[in-house]
């Protein structure tokens, strides 16, 4: 059964690679909840957007009063989809305080 889940889920994967405060002391931002860790690993769902950008730091969030940047939109996907994917991509912010998180498949030729 192949899965799509995402929106916006206040709350990030890793304190490492999904945050950044501009310089400023970094106060301990909110993970997922180990219950949706737990769902995450049962159903293989896979954070698409770092499958196919490993070394990129984008953010989806920012945070004016916190001054500071995070990746909290998520893409999760599982199964034969994951295959199908050509690229991602988060493009820039226009009227929101969150930016769109763009997905690009693979194209098929018909017989």
């Amino acid at each position: 059964m192949n899965i799509c889940i995402l929106g916006d889920f206040n709350a990030i994967v890793d304190h490492q690679k999904d945050h950044s405060s501009g310089g400023r002391k970094r106060k301990k931002k909110r993970v997922l909840p180990k219950a949706c860790e737990e769902m995450m690993i049962e159903l293989s769902l896979i954070d698409v957007w770092r499958k196919l950008n490993p070394k990129e730091k984008q953010f989806t969030f920012y945070s004016n009063p916190h001054q500071s940047w995070t990746p909290i939109d998520m893409v999760w996907m599982n199964g034969e989809i994951v295959n199908e994917l050509k690229e991602t991509e988060i493009l820039p912010n226009e009227w929101a305080d969150h930016n769109p998180i763009q997905i690009m498949w693979k194209g098929r030729k018909k017989p």
